[in-house]
Parts: structure tokens; sequence; C-alpha cells
């Protein structure tokens, strides 16, 4: 090998180790006191949100409004014991189900590139199971950290059904 091969493999190799560690550096796994970026406060199959998708409440006038949700009987006191100056909350629903058996729980959170990911966790009843036969609207009540992100992306754990 001649001196410019070697020293373009060096470069190379330098370059690929430079970008991976950029790479990871937009990663974030805990907040800058080492608190978690989310934790589940509460957990419901009644919450009243027919539709999929995850709510943004920054406050507790946000939170007032849940109140207004026909059928919703996830309990609001631990989302009201949520400090907003340092914690939001994010209500991650599943939407209206035929039957029971469905939750949704947090599994991880990490900020990637300004992005605040929430892993979940979805359970589905198996085919057979017995499940109450009414209409759910099951969701995951999580405290995230108020800073640090731009935007929120549900994503299911792999091996969800």
């Amino acid at each position: 090998m001649t001196q410019s091969n070697r020293k373009a493999v060096i470069v190379a190799v330098f370059a690929t180790v430079l970008g991976a560690g950029c790479a990871v550096s937009q990663t974030k796994t805990q907040t800058q006191t080492g608190a978690p970026l989310a934790r589940q406060i509460a957990q419901s199959g009644h919450c009243g949100l027919v539709a999929p998708g995850h709510i943004h409440l920054a406050s507790v006038a946000d939170i007032d409004r849940l109140e207004a949700l026909p059928g919703r009987r996830l309990p609001l006191a631990s989302l009201r014991s949520v400090q907003f100056g340092n914690e939001h909350v994010v209500l991650a629903a599943l939407g209206q189900k035929p039957t029971g058996g469905f939750s949704i729980t947090l599994a991880g959170a990490e900020i990637v590139d300004d992005e605040l990911v929430l892993a979940v966790d979805i359970q589905e009843p198996t085919p057979g199971m017995m499940v109450s036969q009414a209409l759910t609207t099951p969701c995951a009540a999580i405290a995230v950290t108020a800073s640090g992100w731009d935007d929120i992306r549900i994503a299911p754990v792999e091996n969800n059904r």
C-alpha cells in the first residue's frame, strides 16, 4: 500500500468515526439533570379520545378542557399534579376499539434530532380471548420533559402485533 493510499484510508476511517460520533450525540435519553425524558402517570381504557394519535397538554388549562370529553374515565388528578414548568403531558391514544383487552403503555423515550420519540407497547386481545363487549378508548398519560424537543412522535415498539 502506498503512502497516499494509507493517508486516504486513515482519513476515511477518521471521517467514519467522527460521523458516527455526531449521529450518537444527537440522541438523548435523559434530561440534563439525569431524569428520564418521560414517565407514565396514568392509563385508562376509557379516556374518551375516539381517534388514534396523541394530544400534547402544556398547561393545567389544557387539562381542564378534557373534562368535557364524553366517555372519559381517565382520572385527571394525576395529570394536574405535573409541574408544568418542567414537564408537559402527552396523551397517547389508540382510538375507539370494539372491545376490551386493548392497552397502551410507555416503553421508553428519546430525543432524536429535536423530536421526542415515545416508544409505546400496544396490547391487543388475542384471538378467542374473553373480553368485554363494549366500546373502549384506551390511552396512556405520559409526563414528558418540557424542553429539548420541537415535535413528538409515538412509535410502537417492535414485536407488537
